[in-house]
Parts: C-alpha cells; sequence; structure tokens
C-alpha cells in the first residue's frame, strides 16, 4: 500500500506545474531529518545534546575544535562543571572567544592555534565579515556562500601532540567544526581516541565534505567503535552511516557515541 502511493505521489507531484509544491516538501522534510536547521542552538540539535546528554554524563574535561567567537564553548562551561580546552586560530575570533568564557576562566583553557593531522604551520582562508566560515582548505572556497579571500598563516597542533603528554587525566567530549577540516582533524586524534576513549565526538557536516571527498560514512570508518546519531530539533536519531540518505551535504550536526 504503501509503495502504491509512493508511486502515486511521484507520478503526480514530478509534474512541472507541482515543482514548487514538491520542491517545499522535499526542503520541509529535509529540516525534519535534522538538516539546515541553523538558525539557533535549539533548532541545530545543540542545546538539547549539551543539556539533556552531554551535561548528566558528567564530563570532566571538553574539547572545542574550531572555537569561533565562543558560543559553542560558552555552552559547555554554562551546562556542564567541565573544563574546556578551546581552539581557535584566527586572533579576532579569539578575541571574542576570551570575552565569551571570561566569566569561567578558572575552567576554560584558550589556545590560539589550528588542529590538524600533525603539529605544523598552515595557511588559514577567511572572510572578516564571516569568521565562521575560516578554513585551512581552500577547497571550501568552492561551497557558493563561503567568500574566503583572506588568508593568514597560523600554527596547527594535533590533538594527539596536545593531550599525549599525559597532563589531562580525561577526555569525555570533543566537539570540531573546522569547515572541512574534520577529517585531519580526528587522524591527528587517533592516539587520544583510543587512549581517553571519548563519550561523544560532535562533528559539523555540510557541503564542506562535498568538496573535501568525504563522506559521513568516511568519519565513521575512522571511528569505528562509535554509534552515529543525528541532532534535530529538540533531540537526535541514531543514522546508518551507510544509508545514503545520512550522507545528504546539507548543514547537521552528528554525535558519535562511544559504543557501550
Amino acid at each position: 500500500m504503501i509503495n502504491r502511493l509512493v508511486t502515486l505521489y511521484a507520478k503526480v507531484f514530478s509534474k512541472p506545474p507541482l515543482s514548487k509544491v514538491n520542491s517545499f516538501l522535499f526542503h520541509a522534510t529535509l529540516r525534519g531529518q535534522g538538516y539546515n536547521n541553523y538558525q539557533d542552538g535549539s533548532e541545530s540539535g545543540e542545546e538539547f545534546f549539551i543539556s539533556k546528554v552531554l551535561a548528566p554524563s558528567n564530563p570532566r574535561v571538553c574539547v572545542d575544535v574550531g572555537a569561533n567567537v565562543g558560543d559553542y564553548s560558552r555552552k559547555l562551561l554554562k551546562y556542564t562543571q567541565a573544563q574546556v580546552v578551546s581552539f581557535e586560530p584566527l586572533p579576532a575570533a579569539f578575541l571574542r572567544l576570551q570575552e565569551q568564557t571570561e566569566e569561567f576562566r578558572q575552567r576554560s583553557i584558550l589556545e590560539n592555534r589550528a588542529v590538524g593531522e600533525k603539529n605544523d604551520r598552515l595557511v588559514i582562508h577567511y572572510n572578516p565579515s564571516a569568521l565562521a566560515h575560516a578554513s585551512l582548505s581552500e577547497d571550501v572556497k568552492k561551497v557558493p556562500y563561503v567568500s574566503n579571500e583572506s588568508k593568514v598563516e597560523v600554527e596547527v597542533v594535533s590533538l594527539d601532540a596536545y593531550f599525549g603528554n599525559g597532563s589531562f587525566e580525561s577526555i569525555d567530549f570533543i566537539k570540531i567544526d573546522t569547515e572541512g577540516f574534520e577529517s585531519e582533524v580526528i587522524k591527528g586524534a587517533k592516539d587520544i581516541i583510543r587512549q581517553y576513549r571519548p563519550k561523544y565526538i560532535q562533528l559539523e557536516y555540510n557541503w564542506h565534505q562535498m568538496f573535501r571527498n568525504t563522506t559521513l560514512n568516511s568519519f565513521a570508518e575512522l571511528l569505528p567503535e562509535y554509534d552515529v546519531f543525528q541532532l534535530v530539533p529538540g533531540g537526535w536519531m541514531k543514522r546508518d552511516s551507510r544509508d545514503p540518505i545520512a550522507n545528504i551535504y546539507c548543514f547537521s550536526n552528528f554525535v558519535f557515541a562511544l559504543r557501550q
């Protein structure tokens, strides 16, 4: 019965006069599935995850890679009692990060550095008017709304090198939002992920991955001990990373939860 209804729908709504209706329903469905909900933390599902999932797990150390102006770091500091280590390479964004976390300075460690696969110095491409789009990958300039015409050389550190000296007793959560450079960050963190076994790893997923030739499934293969969840407004849903629908190149946040 369902297949017959779907077939009928396809026959009717694929016709040009109904294309706008079909497009509206398609984009509305994407929103319901957890895509393109970037308006605020409530719509993106991040408020739910931090307050209802992460905070009750009592994390001791959280890592914010690609902290930008500090919105996410501040939420981590507000909702949890964890020590938060934040990485942000751009000076202008780092200044705002300092301001946003000043209230929690006793639990906040701020690093004016980028994160990658290894310790290095690399060029970061950015737009002074849209600092959140800054990326160590020049490929993401192919994203239509990205205009990273400015650039500056920055220090890059791997998480393995930064945390490998044993000065931290635990790492419970890692958030990675590096505008297409997420794969390099994970590859540079394989040792500490194996050693500390963080409960959750959050990745932003977007058009950028298409131009970097990465997929949700390729991230899942880098994190084989983790189940994949997609954040939706007010919740999260478990996903099969091998499902093509879970690999749609639209904005979303995915959380990798350590399998019990």
